[in-house]
């Protein structure tokens, strides 16, 4: 059935993607690396909160006896409207947000992530700095982009909602109803 991978200490957190919020078993592994519960190259994803917690406690997952904490939902909804061109800039913080969820998510499956290089780093690099700028010392940060750095975070960022998308197809939350398909017209046509 595959390898699982389940953290070391984890905690329900909550991930808006798609036009869905989604709750996943989030924590870091045994190397301190974060991670997500999965197994065969799939996240398991769960429609609530009460569902993710139920399951971490049936199945001994670690931290679930304490897990009662506010939970914290994600939103990298504002990072896939810039990528459908909704939006004309980008929100660093959900732009660092998809990149790191990306990261997160190809360990946790074994999936490959290429984040773009030393353009990609240097972009990664400023997303942190207008996310978070005190880091550095400064009180605000806004990126300018050079048309290459643009090309290459909208490659990055474009990898990471593929690779979130395809690995919580497997979840309660995360199937995706197929479209029914109507036949009668064929049928009518047929007699």
């Amino acid at each position: 059935m595959g390898r699982e991978l389940i953290p070391v200490e984890g905690w329900v957190t909550g991930l808006r993607f798609d036009g869905r919020l989604v709750y996943l078993w989030y924590g870091s592994d045994s190397d301190g690396q974060d991670c997500i519960a999965g197994r065969a190259g799939q996240l398991h994803t769960f429609s609530s909160e009460e569902a993710c917690r139920t399951t971490a406690a049936e199945r001994g997952w670690p931290g679930a006896d304490g897990d009662d904490e506010v939970v914290e939902v994600t939103d990298l909804e504002p990072a896939q409207a810039w990528l459908r061109g909704k939006r004309i800039t980008l929100d660093p913080q959900a732009g660092l947000d998809l990149w790191n969820w990306g990261a997160d998510v190809a360990h946790s499956t074994g999936r490959g992530f290429h984040t773009g290089g030393a353009v990609g780093s240097a972009g990664h690099d400023q997303l942190f700095a207008a996310a978070v700028p005190w880091v550095y010392k400064m009180e605000s940060y806004r990126p300018i982009w050079s048309p290459r750095q643009l090309r290459v975070l909208r490659e990055v960022l474009g990898r990471a909602v593929n690779l979130i998308r395809v690995t919580t197809l497997d979840g309660q939350a995360g199937r995706r109803a197929r479209p029914r398909q109507d036949h009668s017209g064929v049928r009518r046509a047929l007699g």
